[in-house]
């Protein structure tokens, strides 16, 4: 039986880069393609893949968020984040969402299909650069993202729009993208504000950027 796969990145070209490896593998199989975050998580809960590549820096809802919102849809998919961000502030909390691997984008095509095996058979897979970072980091995880942190507190449409605030759009922007009121979008967003303890736009943006949601 083929690795049903799903590939998200909003680089269509990147995509198409990958879907053509994949489909040299005759028991890989590609069943969807998302180009954000919220696409991702979309097609997970329609198709549930059996592994899901997921980018990062996706607009709408980043890959760390999308990976834990798509593990809450489709729990048996694997997440594989293939990145361009080797920092380690971004692989901490791809593991802390629940990504089963991390390899960066510069990786050989070989070792796509290697990470894509691993983890669909629930073995996790770092490529070197990222496991030596991993390994570093791995005791800071719980002071990076963990309990304790204010985010936590947010529900996952407060993320979503806490992204999008960061990312610029306005209110009503946010209201047509996501198909809420304006009064809805306003109450999310006193509401992050307030368990975030924010007191400005630029407030918000700025922890964004240092949690690594925005660059």
């Amino acid at each position: 039986m083929s690795i049903r796969i799903l590939l998200a990145d909003d680089h269509n070209l990147f995509r198409q880069g990958l879907r053509r490896i994949v489909e040299t593998q005759p028991d890989m199989e590609v069943i969807a393609e998302a180009s954000s975050g919220l696409e991702a998580v979309n097609e997970a809960r329609q198709h549930h893949p059996d592994v899901a590549v997921m980018d990062i820096a996706m607009k709408d809802l980043n890959g760390i968020e999308a990976t834990a919102q798509l593990l809450r849809q489709s729990p048996d998919t694997a997440v594989l984040i293939l990145s361009m961000y080797s920092d380690e502030r971004y692989v901490l909390r791809a593991v802390k969402a629940g990504a089963r691997g991390y390899m960066l984008k510069n990786s050989a095509g070989d070792e796509l299909i290697q990470a894509i095996f691993m983890i669909q058979r629930g073995t996790a897979f770092f490529s070197p650069a990222v496991a030596q970072i991993f390994q570093n980091g791995y005791a800071r995880l719980k002071d990076v993202s963990g309990i304790n942190d204010r985010f936590e507190l947010l529900t996952d449409r407060e993320r979503q729009v806490y992204q999008l605030l960061a990312e610029g759009n306005s209110n009503k922007e946010i209201a047509k993208r996501l198909n809420l009121s304006l009064h809805t979008v306003e109450t999310h967003r006193w509401r992050i504000m307030e368990k975030l303890d924010l007191h400005s736009t630029a407030d918000l943006v700025l922890s964004a950027v240092r949690r690594g949601m925005v660059t």
